[in-house]
């Protein structure tokens, strides 16, 4: 594997995934890059491990007021608002890399 230094911020990422789940908070802070920049390489990172019989798992956000789940949801970025109760305390994501 290469050196952290000479790998790209996805690789990074990706490296990170394997090891262990992450929300992007923590991979922002383990690549040392923005939140919303993670969210934007998580897209990419989707689409490419496709090639190699692997996908990004996500472990839904969820309302830490009256539990909804945002299951369905398309995009990486978090939820402004519980769309049943609308309270913004939202618990993020988490995501790993799975088979």
């Amino acid at each position: 594997m290469q050196d952290s230094k000479t790998q790209t911020i996805r690789q990074q990422m990706i490296q990170c995934l394997e090891t262990a789940p992450m929300s992007a908070r923590d991979l922002s802070k383990a690549v040392h890059i923005t939140e919303k920049d993670v969210y934007f390489h998580l897209e990419s990172i989707a689409k490419t491990i496709r090639h190699k019989n692997k996908k990004l798992v996500t472990i839904p956000c969820s309302c830490l007021n009256c539990g909804f789940e945002f299951k369905h949801r398309k995009t990486f970025k978090k939820p402004g608002k519980c769309p049943g109760c609308r309270n913004p305390r939202i618990a993020r994501a988490i995501y790993r890399l799975g088979d």
